[in-house]
């Protein structure tokens, strides 16, 4: 199933360059625009947007920035929307990975959400040439715990018969 449409936010100017170079910024449905979330959400928000989904990519972003991503959500996505991230948080440590998983969980629950993580057997999906001269992996776990957060439809109006 196609999207009617698509925005693609992306911060790094040799990945926009790449994906203009491909011709995202042309294709039908799709709004390809540079600048960092923080520096692009406001202006989505002005303009009313309403998404069914959204990923965002985490990488090198901190726990404080997820939060603040988050309680935008709520305003962006629209009800039963689905949201998803790189869950990247603590990727060596499987104990403090599930803290996080748990703790972004009890946040977003608070926000109207609730999460799923669907576990990927991520050793056996990649070959292990995938990390070859690799100096910095960014998953060190067997594991990858894939989120998938619904946002609640708003509660039935009670209003006295």
């Amino acid at each position: 199933r196609r999207p009617n449409s698509h925005i693609i936010i992306e911060a790094h100017p040799d990945v926009y360059a790449h994906a203009v170079a491909r011709g995202w910024d042309t294709r039908p449905g799709v709004r390809l625009l540079f600048g960092r979330w923080q520096e692009v959400l406001p202006q989505l928000l002005a303009e009313g947007v309403r998404l069914d989904g959204v990923f965002w990519d985490t990488y090198a972003e901190y726990y404080a920035d997820m939060r603040e991503f988050h309680e935008a959500l709520p305003k962006l996505l629209r009800p039963t929307g689905v949201y998803s991230f790189f869950n990247g948080l603590a990727p060596d440590n499987v104990f403090f990975h599930m803290v996080y998983s748990r703790l972004v969980a009890l946040e977003l629950g608070k926000l109207g959400f609730t999460t799923r993580y669907h576990p990927i057997k991520i050793q056996e999906a990649l070959d292990p040439a995938v990390w070859e001269g690799v100096k910095n992996k960014y998953w060190h776990l067997p594991n990858y715990f894939l989120p998938e957060c619904v946002l609640a439809p708003p509660p039935a109006s009670t209003t006295p018969a």
